[in-house]
């Protein structure tokens, strides 16, 4: 049964057990969650009811459907928050999430001009380019696609990119990594990316782009990461700070 006296409108009430259920690991990920004759037993509640508390779940990610067998629990979405300088391996494995890494090329090639760039090279100079599929658990999560220096390849290509931290590793080879610089946009999977995360062609991803510098402000990586939306986000602290008197007048004016 659901809250006797609660002004909450049924599929509301119904939603909340639900959710508190997924959140206590009643209900684990990739998981399905009773059908809707079940429920409606259950709760003694309408069909209508159900599919409303089921669909609005569905629409904020924490249910997934498929047709003909059912609905289920969707992975944990991974929050990752903005301002600290990891790499990639790094954040996920400070969540305690079992990652796993692919290593799908590993190369020197020719840069984009864009690349060439943003890492102050030199035209003719090549870049050492490493494209991972990095997963926790057995789902697909990120494709990462880094440039580095010719200088900053010769370290890499020695070293086990699918277990070893390249950040980790190029700190103990000298390079105080200091900051980066991050943009990051909504889009949608190209056919390579939806084959590689096991999407469809078209599904929305977060792509996140980010320059890092070492000391000196000596750009080391530029990288291109393309994260399945429905399975990862970004957190954003924010804290207030009274304005001046005349950044006030500013905003007033």
């Amino acid at each position: 049964m659901l809250y006797p006296g609660s002004s909450k409108p049924l599929h509301e009430q119904l939603k909340d057990i639900l959710k508190q259920k997924i959140a206590e690991g009643e209900f684990k990920p990739g998981q399905a969650i009773p059908g809707e004759r079940q429920l409606m037993h259950t709760y003694g509640v309408s069909r209508v009811t159900v599919r409303q508390a089921i669909g609005e779940l569905v629409s904020e990610g924490l249910l997934y459907r498929q047709h003909g067998k059912g609905t289920f629990v969707a992975p944990r979405r991974i929050e990752r928050p903005l301002a600290r300088l990891l790499g990639i391996a790094e954040e996920l494995m400070l969540e305690g999430l079992e990652v796993g890494i692919q290593v799908l090329e590993a190369v020197r090639q020719e840069p984009l001009p864009e690349v060439r760039n943003q890492l102050r090279l030199k035209e003719g100079e090549q870049v050492f380019h490493v494209l991972r599929l990095i997963k926790t658990g057995p789902d697909p999560l990120l494709l990462d696609f880094s440039f580095f220096p010719a200088s900053v390849g010769q370290i890499l290509k020695d070293i086990d990119l699918s277990k070893d931290l390249i950040y980790t590793h190029l700190e103990l080879y000298g390079y105080r990594i200091l900051r980066g610089v991050q943009w990051i946009s909504a889009s949608r999977a190209s056919q390579e990316e939806a084959r590689h995360l096991q999407c469809k062609k078209g599904s929305p991803v977060l792509v996140a782009r980010r320059i890092t510098y070492a000391e000196g402000e000596l750009p080391i990586s530029v990288s291109r990461t393309v994260y399945r939306a429905d399975r990862y986000e970004y957190r954003v602290d924010l804290y207030r700070h009274p304005l001046k008197a005349k950044d006030a007048e500013q905003v007033t004016s």
